[in-house]
């Protein structure tokens, strides 16, 4: 076969973080006494992905997104309140998100069935990441978890990928694939180091990079694999 070693994203991909997302920050919101509805969760997210677009691109520190995120909604929403002691909490919510998305377990016993290797690369907190693919039942089906906080880098940069193909037996970069949800990470990650690409791309999106391949159903990656 082509591929013998797979690189999957986890939110989005597999992990449902836009349901994480608006359980932890509904949670945390009504917690500290701010609005809690639908409409301030959707301004989070806008905002928590403005916060880590900037990071992929160089622009911010890490550092700067747990808080800088709150502080940003609570300017937003015209309200005072602790940014810090907020972000904690609701890094503490989000790990319990153990929601997957749909056709998850079936692609992942296909590809085991396969006979593939296969990897998480995920950008995030290692504490939040953990436990949520220990949550949602996926790391059985793992050879190897990276998570852009323990490599010191993150999708897309190349060295993310550096440490990832470091760390797995598969040396040809012919036979990796990187399967996300996102261009700015996934996409252009695997195009910066080298490797094919799959887009999955549910909501039929525009491309701002060219993908290898581009599914919409996470089933669809079987007529590839």
């Amino acid at each position: 076969m082509k591929y013998t070693s797979l690189f999957l994203d986890l939110d989005n991909t597999l992990l449902d973080f836009n349901m994480a997302e608006k359980q932890a920050v509904k949670r945390v919101l009504a917690d500290h006494g701010l609005p809690a509805g639908d409409e301030t969760a959707s301004l989070y997210s806008a905002i928590n992905k403005s916060y880590w677009e900037r990071f992929e691109r160089g622009e911010i520190p890490k550092s700067a997104i747990f808080v800088g995120r709150f502080e940003t909604l609570l300017e937003k929403l015209d309200r005072t309140g602790d940014a810090a002691a907020i972000s904690e909490t609701y890094c503490r919510y989000l790990s319990d998100g153990f929601f997957t998305v749909d056709g998850a377990f079936a692609l992942l016993d296909y590809l085991k069935e396969k006979g593939y290797r296969l990897y998480a690369t995920t950008n995030g907190l290692s504490s939040t990441q953990y436990k949520r693919i220990d949550g949602s039942g996926l790391r059985p089906y793992f050879d190897g978890i990276f998570v852009s906080e323990d490599a010191a880098a993150q999708k897309p940069q190349k060295e993310y990928f550096e440490y990832v193909i470091a760390h797995i037996p598969e040396k040809d970069r012919s036979h990796m694939l990187v399967l996300g949800d996102s261009q700015s990470s996934d996409i252009l990650g695997g195009i910066n180091a080298g490797i094919d690409t799959c887009w999955f791309n549910p909501t039929r999106q525009p491309a701002r990079f060219a993908a290898t391949y581009e599914i919409h159903d996470l089933a669809d990656l079987k007529t590839i694999l």
